[in-house]
């Protein structure tokens, strides 16, 4: 299932991941954004991120 998300939305995902430490997992993302509450569409992205290291907010929003 291939869930994207639109560019307006990832200007605004910034406030999702304040506290996210680089490089970092798929699950570190998906804890972080929870933790900032995001919303279930976001959260749904995340979890079809492929499973790899992470080293950027760019990088995270370019695989979304």
């Amino acid at each position: 299932m291939d869930i994207r998300v639109s560019t307006r939305t990832q200007d605004q995902m910034g406030a999702y991941f304040e506290d996210i430490v680089f490089p970092c997992s798929r699950m570190e993302i998906l804890r972080c954004a929870e933790d900032s509450e995001a919303p279930d569409s976001i959260l749904d992205a995340i979890e079809n991120l492929p499973e790899q290291r992470y080293c950027s907010l760019t990088e995270i929003l370019g695989n979304l």
